[in-house]
C-alpha cells in the first residue's frame, strides 16, 4: 500500500528532541506543505525552526505557542490556525517535571496535564470542528504495559472503573498505594491508549494511532529523573544495547502518520519485554488496551476535569 498523503502537520513539542526530528523527517517528503511546529518557548522554537530550514532546505515550518499542560494555552493556540490539519501529532510529554504528581490548576497531576490534559482537548477541539482530516497520533510508552527488566510495574487496577482511573488523573491512587513516579508515568499512558481507542470507534473514518517511540537516546526525557536514574539513562543504557537512536524513535511516530498498514485504535510499541525492536501491536501483549469498557471508563474519567 502507498503512504498516506501529508500535507499539513501540527507537532506538539516540536522543538526539540523527537519532535523536532519528526518535523525534520516528514519535511523531507515533498507532499508536505506546512508543518506547524507547537511549542512553549518562543526563542527555543525559533532557534529549532532555524535549524529545520537549514537541515532541510524548507521553508515550511510555522510556530505555535503552545503549552499542553494548559487546556487554555491549547484552545488559544488553536483560534490563531487557519484551516484544517491533514495530521496531528501529540508529541509533548515525558515525566512531568521534577514534581510529577504535584497537582495543576486543573486539579490534576503535573504527570497527566503534560502527557494528555492538553492534547485532548486539542484533538477533541479540531475533531467538533471538523478541522482534522486524517489522522493522530499518539506519543506512547511501553511504560503503559510494563518492562519487567526495566522495572517498569505494569498498570493494574481492582475494577478499571472510571472512579479507580480519575484516581491516577487527581494523584489520588498513591494516598493508598506507595508513591511510584514510573507506574503514575505508565498509568497516564495507559490510560492515553485507552482513550485514543476510544476516539477510534466513534470517528471510523480517521485513524487514531498511539505509538511508542521506544527507549530513545538524544532527548531530554532523563533530564528530570532522579540523578542516578539520569545516569543510568544516559549513559548506562546506551551501552548495553537497550536503546536506539533519536531519527529511529522520531521514524515510529512518522510512521504512524503515513503508514497505511498501521491501523485506527491500535497502540503500537516494541516486542514483550523489550523497548527497542519493531513495532507491534501492544493489546497481543496487553489485552487491557482492546477492552472498549475499558476504553470508555478512560474517556469518562478524563472529562471529569475538562471544563
Amino acid at each position: 500500500m502507498s503512504a498516506v498523503p501529508v500535507k499539513t502537520v501540527l507537532i506538539t513539542g516540536g522543538n526539540a528532541g523527537i519532535g523536532k526530528d519528526v518535523a525534520r523527517q516528514l519535511a523531507l517528503r515533498p507532499e508536505m506543505a506546512r508543518i506547524y511546529l507547537a511549542c512553549r518557548n518562543r526563542d527555543r522554537a525559533s532557534e529549532a525552526k532555524a535549524e529545520l530550514e537549514a537541515k532541510t532546505g524548507r521553508n515550511i515550518f510555522e510556530i505555535v505557542l503552545m503549552d499542553v499542560a494548559d487546556p487554555g494555552s491549547v484552545r488559544a493556540a488553536l483560534a490563531g490556525i487557519g484551516g484544517s490539519l491533514d495530521a496531528l501529532v501529540m508529541n509533548a510529554g515525558g515525566i512531568g517535571g521534577k514534581t510529577p504528581l504535584e497537582l495543576t490548576a486543573d486539579r490534576v497531576t503535573t504527570v497527566f496535564a503534560s502527557n494528555l490534559l492538553g492534547h485532548v482537548v486539542l484533538l477533541e477541539s479540531l475533531l467538533g470542528e471538523d478541522r482534522l482530516g486524517g489522522v493522530a497520533v499518539l506519543a506512547g510508552s511501553e511504560a503503559a504495559r510494563g518492562v519487567r527488566y526495566m522495572l517498569m510495574k505494569r498498570p493494574s487496577f481492582v475494577s478499571n472503573s472510571v472512579d479507580e482511573l480519575a484516581t491516577v488523573i487527581d494523584g489520588t491512587y498513591f494516598t493508598d498505594h506507595k508513591r511510584d513516579i514510573g507506574l503514575a508515568y505508565g498509568q497516564v499512558k495507559y490510560i492515553g491508549a485507552l482513550w485514543m481507542a476510544y476516539l477510534a470507534r466513534q470517528h471510523p473514518g480517521r485513524r487514531f494511532i498511539t505509538v511508542s517511540p521506544g527507549n530513545t537516546t538524544g532527548t531530554e526525557a532523563p533530564n528530570n529523573f532522579i540523578l542516578p536514574l539520569r545516569l543510568a539513562a544516559k549513559y548506562v543504557v546506551p551501552l548495553v544495547g537497550i536503546t536506539h537512536k533519536l531519527e529511529v524513535g522520531a521514524k515510529r511516530l512518522v510512521d504512524g502518520v503515513t503508514d497505511p498498514t498501521l491501523s485506527s485504535g491500535v497502540f503500537y510499541g516494541s516486542p514483550n519485554n523489550k523497548v527497542t525492536g519493531p513495532l507491534v501491536d501492544q493489546t497481543d501483549i496487553f489485552p487491557d488496551l482492546a477492552n472498549p469498557f475499558f476504553q470508555d471508563h478512560a474517556n469518562e474519567a478524563i472529562h471529569r476535569f475538562i471544563t
